[in-house]
């Protein structure tokens, strides 16, 4: 007796659904497992390899290293660019000076405007004998109290220097030296030197002139031609030493013996004569630094 077969009839619903369902958190799961397989091979070819990370990120340094470098040299060219620029525009000739200051073209009379002569008794009546009007000085000035010894002027009564600094001039000339006879001349050298330096530091602008004292017309036992001599090598040096100006006022008053020529000697005052005052005048007018 054969069997019956049972027949069963699927629905087409049925047929229709898939085999596996989809399910989010499987997918998850995956995710987190392919992730970890990854992370674990990359940890064991770090751990063989002992170069893994520097050959890993060489190309990114050296993509950083190339815009650093570019960035850097592009600001150096322009810092050197501007540098040059300001260089040519600003930089001056340096001037050398010569000193005695050799003979130039004559100067104006003019000139004299915004020149200032600061003077012990040797040049004080030179403003009497020329067209110079602006003399600082009087008749206790002299090369060791320069620094501290007031004078009285329209500023009030106040040192040579406090003064010059008021009146901050083109050119200052510096005639100092009366003192000689009765003063160590290191000493007025040294004291002549802090003038100097203090008119260097306060007033840059302004054209330092030392003149050379001018001798005399017989020697005598406190002062002799040969000291002012000494006395105004040491000024020349002065001036070489602090690079400002000296003028040589001695050497044109001169005569061949070496002492003050009788024309520009004044026997009634026993001191310069207008002659020497008018000489002195046009030296300083043909001796200018240009």
């Amino acid at each position: 007796m054969s069997k019956k077969r049972t027949v069963r009839k699927v629905s087409d619903n049925k047929r229709g659904r898939p085999f596996i369902r989809f399910n989010f958190w499987m997918l998850v799961i995956i995710f987190g497992l392919s992730f970890l397989g990854c992370f674990i091979l990359y940890m064991l070819a770090a751990n063989v390899s002992d170069n893994f990370f520097d050959e890993e990120f060489s190309v990114s340094s050296v993509s950083e290293s190339e815009s650093t470098i570019d960035t850097s040299t592009t600001l150096a060219e322009i810092s050197e660019s501007d540098s040059t620029e300001t260089t040519v525009t600003t930089s001056a000739p340096v001037k050398t000076i010569v000193n005695p200051v050799p003979e130039s073209a004559k100067a104006d009379a003019s000139y004299f405007d915004d020149v200032w002569l600061l003077t012990d008794p040797t040049l004080l009546n030179i403003k009497q004998n020329t067209s110079i009007k602006n003399v600082l000085g009087n008749d206790a000035l002299n090369a060791m109290n320069v620094n501290t010894h007031k004078i009285e002027s329209v500023y009030g009564t106040i040192t040579a220097f406090q003064n010059l600094q008021i009146i901050n001039p083109k050119a200052v000339y510096i005639m100092l030296g009366a003192d000689l006879s009765t003063s160590s001349a290191d000493e007025m050298i040294n004291s002549y030197s802090s003038l100097i330096s203090n008119m260097l530091i306060s007033m840059p602008d302004t054209k330092i002139y030392i003149m050379q004292l001018p001798p005399i017309y017989t020697d005598s036992e406190t002062l002799s031609n040969e000291k002012i001599n000494d006395y105004n090598s040491k000024l020349l040096q002065l001036a070489n030493n602090h690079s400002v100006y000296c003028i040589d006022t001695n050497t044109i008053l001169k005569n061949n013996g070496g002492t003050l020529d009788e024309q520009y000697y004044s026997a009634e005052e026993n001191s310069l004569s207008s002659t020497a005052y008018s000489t002195i005048y046009d030296y300083i007018l043909t001796h200018t630094a240009q």
